[in-house]
């Protein structure tokens, strides 16, 4: 289903106690699965309740590259996505980047 030249990356974070996510998993996760190269990301998947929270945040980050553009993706988290977990997507985004740069060898 993917080429060789992809691998998965995954960001987590701690959700607040009050969104339905840590009642049901305690961590939130995104799993991305970005070209090794160009940081690239061609698929996203995420924990959320709700299968239209899936597909907007996927919106939002394919296409874009994790390698690179970390920033916009913040931004356009924090303009057009209003949900409990906002901080901890940015927080996932975030950690994803880590684990891409060290996996890479890029930091």
């Amino acid at each position: 289903m993917y080429a060789k030249n992809t691998i998965l990356v995954v960001g987590q974070a701690k959700p607040s106690r009050e969104d339905a996510i840590y009642n049901l998993h305690g961590e939130f996760y995104v799993s991305l699965v970005v070209e090794r190269d160009t940081g690239v990301i061609l698929d996203v998947e995420c924990n959320t309740i709700l299968s239209v929270t899936k597909n907007f945040v996927a919106s939002m980050c394919i296409g874009k590259s994790l390698k690179t553009d970390l920033p916009a993706l913040e931004r356009e988290i924090r303009e057009r996505y209003f949900a409990l977990t906002q901080k901890p997507l940015i927080a996932c985004m975030k950690d994803a980047h880590n684990r891409y740069l060290m996996v890479t060898g890029q930091k």
